[in-house]
C-alpha cells in the first residue's frame, strides 16, 4: 500500500491556516480558508465548504472528487469553488446553488476563473445545478480561460448561464477563452445562455448537448473578434426568441466562425439555428441546422460566407443579410433549402445536388460536379471552371453561363434554355426530355468544347445555338433535333460514341458536308430529309426510321457511308441519292437512287451503290421523276434478296436495246420475288427482234433465280404488250431480265421439233441461250415459233377493240340507211300528194358477228338496233303518173358487244367490249314512177360516240362522224297469179371519221377513208287479203361488195396496224307489207346476211315500221 502523504498546517475546525511560505503542491485543506499560490486542494464528501483562492493567486488546484457534494446559498457563497489565475479546478461532484438575484455584473457561480490562463473542468460524473436569477454553472473573467464541461450542468433561473467566459460582461475585452463541452449544459430560464464567450478570440467546442428553454435564450453564445465555434454534438433551443447560435462580432471588421461538424445539430424551435451580426462570419457546416420558424440561418451585416460540407443539412432559409456574402459547397451534399442575400455560390467539392433555390448573382463551378435542379436566382450567372461541372436543366440553368469545363443538361422534361453559354468547355445532355437550345443572342452560344447528347434530345433552329462552329457533336444514346431547315456547320465534327445516336430533322431539311466518324450507330428520324455528303466513316449500323437519308447529291455521287454496319430503311422511310452504302441494307420502305428522291429531284441521272446485300420487301425506286428521263442504276456488289418488294424504273418502253434504268448485279445470287413497276417515259412501242430491253443486268458471275422478278402491272406501249424475260436471245444474257413483246423463234440448236425447249417435269424452268424465259405470272404466251420464223408479236389487248371500231361504225351506218323496203315498207304506199302529207317511223335490231382481215383481225359480236322517224316535206305526182316525195327523218343506232382478236400473240382472244352510239339526221328523195319503179336517193349524217373496253379494264371515249349516202332502184315485173318480180341495185357510199385519243398508253388515231358497198339482187312479191288488210309478203335475195379505203389503226405515230374492207356478202330477207285504212300502213322485214368471201361475217336484222298519211 501506498503511504500516505503527510498533512502541511494545523487544522482548526473547519479552516486551515496556511503559511506564507509553503512549497509549490502544497495541499491545504477544502475549506473556505483562501488557498493561496501553488496550493492544491482536494474536496471530498459532502457538507462541503466554499473554497475560493486567494486574490492574485497562481497554480492553485481545486480538486472535488465524485465524492464531495455541497448545496450553497448565494447570499452566503456566491463562488463554490474559485481559483485566480493561471489555476485549476477539477470539480467531480454534486454542487448545487439557490438564491439569486442581483444584476448582470453581480452573479453567482459554482466553479470560476477569476483572473488568466485557468483550467476549468466539471469532470464526468460531476453535477452542478444552480436556481435563481444571474447563478452561472461554470464562469471566466479573464483570459485564456478553458471551462471544460464532461458533466451535467443545469440552470434554472433568469440570466443564469450554463458556461461562460468574460462572467457577468465585466471583462469583454478579454480574449482567449474556451469552453468545451462534452457533456450536458441545460438552462431553463429566460435570457440564460447555455454557453457564452465574450471579448475576442474565443472559443466554444461541443460535443455533448448544449440547450436552453427558456425565452430569449441563445444557446450558445459568442461577441467578440475571432470567435469560433466548433459542434459535433447537439445544440439546441426552445425559447421563444431563441437562436441557437448567436454569435455578435460587435466591429463591422471583426470576424468569427462557427463550424458544424458532421454529426452535430443546432436546432431553435422559435429561433434561428445559428444567427450573426455585424461583422464578417464564417459558417460552416457538415451537421444539422434547423429552425422551426423559417430561417435556419441569419447572417449579419458583414461579408459572410456560408460553407457547406458533407453531410450538412439545412432545415430553413439561410440569409445572408446584409454585404457581400458567399455559399461554398464542399465534399458532396444536398442543399434543399432557400438561400436569400448571398452573391455568390462557389462549388468546391466533389458532388453537389442543389435542390434548394437562391439569389445570387454568380454560381462559380471550380470542381466537381454542382446538379442544380432548384434555382440560384433570377439574375445569376455562372461560371465552369475547366475539369469542373454544372448540371441543370433548361428552366433552372443561370441565363448567362461561362463554360470552361462541363456544363450538363439533366433534362427529363421537354425545356426551353433560351440564355448562353460561352467559353471554352462542353456541353453535355441527358435524361429523356427534349432539350431546346435557342439562344437570344444574334451570335448563339459560343462554347467552344463541343456537344455531347447521352440521352433524350437536343432540339435547335441554328446551327450556332451548338455553340462555336469548330465543336463537334458527339451522339452516345441521344438525339439531335432540328425546329427549322439549317445545316450544320462544316467544320463541325460529327461523332457516333458506342450509345449511337438520332438525327430528328422533323418536317425539315438539312445537310451534313462532314464526314461521320465513330463506332456508333446512327438513326434518321423525322419526315424531312437529311442529306449527307461527305464520305462518313463510323462503324455502327444506320436505320432510317422516318423522312428521307439521301447519301450523295449530284454534285457529291462520291459521298458514302463506308463503315460497314447494316443499314435498315424502316416502313415510310426513303434511303438513297447519287452515293454509296457499304454494308448490307434492308428496306422495308423506299431506296430511291439519284433524282428518284423528291428533294434531289432536280438533280440529273446517276447511280447508288449498295456494296454488301440487298433484302427488298419495300420499294427500289430507280426511276426518277416526271421528265428526268432514264438512266439511273441501282449497283448491287452482293445477294439480292426480294420479300415481295418493287422496284420502280423509268423505260423508254420501245425496240430492242431502247433506254432504261436498271438494277446491275455483280456477284451474288438474285432471289426471292420481287415486282417490277415500269414507267414508259416516251416510249412509242416497237417490236423487239433481239434481246429486248434490259432491265436487271446480271455482270461479273451474278446468277439470278428464275422466280427472282416478276412485272407488277402490265406493260404496255404504242400497239404491243410487253413481257419480262429471263435471258435474251444473244450469247451471255441467261441471267439478265428483258421486256419483249414478240416470242422468238427457237434457236435451230436448241429446238425440239414444233415445241420449245425440252425441261425436265416438276423442275422449274432453265433459260437457255437464245431462248428467253417468260417470268412467272406472264399471261400464257404462244409457243416459240419454230427456227427460221419470224417472231410472234404481242399486240396489247386493247389493239383489236380499237381495230373493230371504224367497220363496226360502218355496219351502223349501213343498218341505218338499209334499203328503201326496210325503211318505207313499200313504193304502194306513197300515194299521197301536198306538204307534210305523211309520217313513217320504224324500230329495228339484230345480231351481228363481224370480222376483218388485218393484223389485229378484229371480230365484233354483239347487238345492233335503232330506231328512225320520218317525215315527208312534200309530194307531188305529174299528169303521166310521176310521183316524188321529198323528207326529212332522224335516228338513233348503237351497236354493243364482244370483241375477240389477235393479241398477246393469240387468235381469237377475248380482248374487251366495244359500244358506238351513233345519232343521225338524214334526207330523202324518192321517185316512183307510174309502174311501180322507184329511185331513193339518201344522205345521212351521223355523230358517233365510241366506247371501248379492254378486259384489262383499260377505257376510254372518242368521238366521231361519218356521212352515208345511198342510191337505189328498182323495177318490179309482173309475173301473174298476183306475183311481181322486181330487180333492185343499191350503191352506198361513205366517210367515216374517228377523233384521235390517248387511252393512257399511247395516242391512238384512225384513217379518214371512203368505202363503198354495192348491192344487186331481186324481190319477189305476193299479194293477199286476210283480216280486211291488204297484205303484200315479199322475199329479197341480194349480193353485197364491199370495196374503198382500208382501215390504219396508228399507235403513237409510229406503227401502224392495218384492217381490209374487201368483202363479198350474201343477204337473203323476207317481209311483209300491210294496209289496214286508208290512212295507216304497217311493215316488217327479217333479214340474214353472211359472207361469201374475205372476213367472216353473220348478221340477222329485224325491222317494223309504220307509214301514216295525215
Amino acid at each position: 500500500m501506498k503511504k500516505k502523504k503527510k498533512r502541511f498546517g494545523i487544522g482548526l475546525g473547519s479552516v486551515v491556516l496556511l503559511s506564507k511560505a509553503l512549497t509549490p503542491s502544497a495541499m491545504a485543506a477544502c475549506s473556505n480558508t483562501a488557498p493561496p499560490s501553488n496550493t492544491t486542494v482536494t474536496c471530498t464528501g459532502s457538507g462541503l465548504a466554499a473554497v475560493v483562492a486567494q486574490t492574485g493567486s497562481t497554480g492553485v488546484t481545486i480538486n472535488a472528487d465524485s465524492t464531495a457534494s455541497g448545496s450553497f446559498v448565494r447570499s452566503a457563497n456566491p463562488v463554490v469553488f474559485s481559483v485566480d489565475t493561471n489555476s485549476t479546478i477539477n470539480g467531480s461532484g454534486n454542487f448545487s446553488l439557490t438564491g439569486g438575484g442581483g444584476t448582470g455584473t453581480v452573479r453567482g457561480a459554482v466553479l470560476l476563473g477569476v483572473g488568466n490562463g485557468n483550467q476549468v473542468t466539471n469532470a464526468s460524473g460531476g453535477v452542478i445545478t444552480t436556481s435563481g436569477a444571474f447563478n452561472d454553472g461554470m464562469a471566466a473573467n479573464g483570459s485564456g480561460n478553458t471551462l471544460t464541461n464532461r458533466g451535467s450542468i443545469t440552470t434554472s433561473g433568469p440570466n443564469a448561464y450554463g458556461m461562460t467566459a468574460a462572467w457577468g460582461q465585466t471583462n469583454v475585452g478579454q480574449l482567449n477563452n474556451t469552453l468545451i463541452n462534452s457533456g450536458t449544459v441545460t438552462t431553463s430560464g429566460s435570457n440564460a445562455r447555455a454557453a457564452s464567450i465574450l471579448g475576442g478570440s474565443g472559443t466554444i467546442s461541443n460535443s455533448g448537448t448544449l440547450s436552453t428553454t427558456g425565452a430569449a435564450s441563445p444557446t450558445a453564445y459568442l461577441q467578440g473578434n475571432n470567435d469560433q465555434l466548433t459542434n459535433s454534438g447537439t445544440i439546441s433551443a426552445s425559447g421563444s426568441g431563441s437562436d441557437a447560435v448567436f454569435s455578435n462580432t460587435a466591429g463591422s471588421s471583426f470576424v468569427a466562425t462557427i463550424q458544424n461538424l458532421a454529426g452535430g445539430s443546432i436546432i431553435s424551435q422559435n429561433g434561428s439555428g445559428i444567427r450573426t451580426l455585424n461583422g464578417n462570419s464564417t459558417i460552416i457546416n457538415a451537421g444539422l441546422v434547423q429552425s422551426g420558424i423559417g430561417t435556419a440561418i441569419t447572417m449579419g451585416n458583414g461579408n459572410d460566407s456560408l460553407i457547406l460540407q458533407t453531410g450538412s443539412v439545412i432545415n430553413g432559409t439561410a440569409d445572408g443579410g446584409a454585404g457581400t456574402n458567399t455559399v461554398t459547397l464542399q465534399g458532396s451534399g444536398t442543399a434543399s433549402n432557400a438561400f436569400t442575400n448571398f452573391q455568390t455560390l462557389q462549388m468546391q467539392g466533389a458532388l453537389w445536388n442543389w435542390t434548394g433555390s437562391g439569389t445570387f448573382s454568380l454560381a462559380h463551378v471550380q470542381t466537381g460536379t454542382l446538379n442544380l435542379t432548384g434555382t440560384l436566382g433570377a439574375s445569376a450567372s455562372a461560371l465552369v471552371d475547366s475539369g469542373a461541372t454544372l448540371q441543370a436543366n433548361a428552366q433552372n440553368l443561370p441565363a448567362n453561363v461561362t463554360d470552361n469545363g462541363l456544363v450538363r443538361f439533366a433534362q427529363d422534361t421537354a425545356g426551353t434554355y433560351a440564355g448562353s453559354i460561352s467559353g471554352t468547355g462542353a456541353l453535355d445532355k441527358t435524361g429523356a426530355g427534349v432539350l431546346t437550345l435557342a439562344p437570344a443572342a444574334a451570335t448563339g452560344n459560343t462554347y467552344s468544347g463541343g456537344t455531347t447528347i447521352d440521352q433524350g434530345t437536343i432540339a435547335v433552329g441554328a446551327d450556332n445555338a451548338l455553340g462555336a462552329n469548330t465543336g463537334g457533336v458527339t451522339f452516345n444514346g441521344g438525339a439531335l433535333q432540328l425546329t427549322t431547315s439549317f445545316d450544320l456547320a462544316g467544320t463541325r465534327a460529327i461523332t457516333l460514341a458506342a450509345g449511337g445516336g438520332t438525327i430528328d430533322t422533323q418536317a425539315f431539311n438539312t445537310t451534313l458536308t462532314q464526314a461521320v466518324t465513330g463506332t456508333g450507330a446512327l438513326t434518321k428520324a423525322g419526315s424531312g430529309s437529311l442529306l449527307m455528303t461527305g464520305v462518313s466513316t463510323y462503324s455502327g449500323p444506320t436505320t432510317v426510321a422516318a423522312g428521307t437519308l439521301a447519301i450523295g447529291d449530284a454534285a457529291h455521287a462520291n459521298a458514302a457511308l463506308t463503315g460497314g454496319g447494316a443499314t435498315t430503311v424502316a416502313a415510310g422511310a426513303t434511303l438513297g441519292g447519287y452515293g454509296s452504302v457499304t454494308g448490307a441494307v434492308t428496306n422495308n420502305g423506299t431506296l430511291a437512287v439519284a433524282n428518284a428522291l423528291p428533294s434531289l429531284a432536280s438533280g440529273g441521272n446517276g447511280a447508288f451503290s449498295i456494296n454488301g446485300s440487298l433484302v427488298n420487301a419495300g420499294l427500289v425506286q430507280i426511276g426518277g421523276p416526271a421528265g428526268a428521263g432514264v438512266g439511273n442504276s441501282l449497283n448491287v456488289t452482293g445477294n439480292y434478296a426480294g420479300q415481295n418488294g418493287t422496284i420502280g424504273l423509268n423505260t423508254v418502253v420501245a425496240g430492242d436495246g431502247a433506254a432504261s434504268d436498271r438494277l446491275v448485279l455483280s456477284g451474288g445470287t438474285a432471289t426471292g420475288s420481287t415486282r417490277l413497276q415500269v414507267t414508259n417515259v416516251g416510249g412509242q412501242g416497237a417490236q423487239t427482234v433481239a434481246d429486248g430491253i434490259q432491265l436487271i443486268q446480271a455482270t461479273n458471275g451474278a446468277t439470278t433465280a428464275s422466280s427472282a422478278f416478276t412485272l407488277a402491272a402490265p406493260v404496255k406501249a404504242g400497239a404491243y404488250s410487253y413481257y419480262l424475260a429471263k435471258g435474251g436471245v444473244s450469247g451471255g444474257t441467261t441471267e439478265s431480265w428483258y421486256l419483249r413483246n414478240t416470242v422468238a423463234p427457237l434457236p435451230s440448236a436448241t429446238t425440239t421439233p414444233g415445241g420449245p425447249p425440252v425441261t425436265t417435269p416438276g423442275e422449274p424452268p432453265v433459260a437457255l441461250a437464245g431462248v428467253p424465259l417468260a417470268a412467272e405470272g406472264t399471261p400464257p404466251l404462244p409457243p416459240a415459233p419454230p427456227a427460221g420464223s419470224a417472231a410472234t408479236p404481242l399486240y396489247r389487248v386493247e389493239v383489236p377493240v380499237y381495230a373493230a371500231a371504224p367497220g363496226v361504225a360502218r355496219e351502223l351506218g349501213l343498218m341505218q340507211i338499209d334499203t328503201f323496203h326496210d325503211r318505207q315498207g313499200d313504193q304502194a304506199l306513197l300515194s299521197e300528194s301536198g306538204k307534210l302529207p305523211a309520217a313513217w317511223g320504224r324500230v329495228w335490231g339484230g345480231h351481228s358477228v363481224l370480222s376483218q382481215d388485218g393484223a389485229a383481225s378484229p371480230q365484233f359480236d354483239g347487238s345492233v338496233y335503232g330506231i328512225q322517224a320520218g317525215q315527208d316535206l312534200y309530194a307531188d305526182r305529174s299528169a303521166s303518173g310521176q310521183r316524188n316525195h321529198y323528207g326529212l327523218f332522224v335516228g338513233f343506232a348503237r351497236a354493243t358487244g364482244d370483241v375477240d382478236g389477235f393479241a398477246l400473240g393469240m387468235p381469237n382472244l377475248a380482248v374487251g367490249h366495244l359500244a358506238i352510239n351513233a345519232y343521225s339526221l338524214g334526207g330523202y328523195w324518192t321517185h316512183i314512177g307510174p309502174g311501180g319503179w322507184y329511185t331513193d336517193a339518201v344522205l345521212m349524217g351521223s355523230s358517233l360516240t365510241v366506247d371501248p373496253v379492254s378486259r384489262d379494264g383499260l377505257n376510254t371515249t372518242t368521238h366521231g362522224n361519218a356521212v352515208t349516202g345511198s342510191v337505189e332502184g328498182g323495177l318490179p315485173i309482173p309475173l301473174g297469179a298476183g306475183l311481181t318480180l322486181e330487180p333492185q341495185a343499191q350503191l352506198v357510199w361513205q366517210h367515216l371519221a374517228l377523233s384521235d385519243f390517248n387511252d393512257g398508253v399511247s395516242s391512238v388515231s384512225f384513217n379518214s377513208g371512203n368505202t363503198f358497198v354495192g348491192r344487186i339482187g331481186a324481190r319477189l312479191q305476193g299479194q293477199l287479203d286476210a283480216f280486211a288488210i291488204a297484205w303484200r309478203p315479199y322475199v329479197r335475195v341480194s349480193f353485197l361488195r364491199e370495196f374503198g379505203s382500208d382501215d390504219k389503226v396508228t399507235f403513237d405515230g409510229g406503227t401502224v396496224l392495218p384492217g381490209s374492207v374487201g368483202q363479198s356478202a350474201a343477204q337473203l330477207g323476207a317481209g311483209v307489207v300491210g294496209k289496214f285504212s286508208t290512212s295507216g300502213s304497217v311493215f316488217a322485214t327479217l333479214g340474214w346476211v353472211t359472207n361469201l368471201g374475205g372476213a367472216h361475217q353473220r348478221t340477222v336484222t329485224g325491222d317494223a315500221g309504220v307509214r301514216w298519211v295525215w
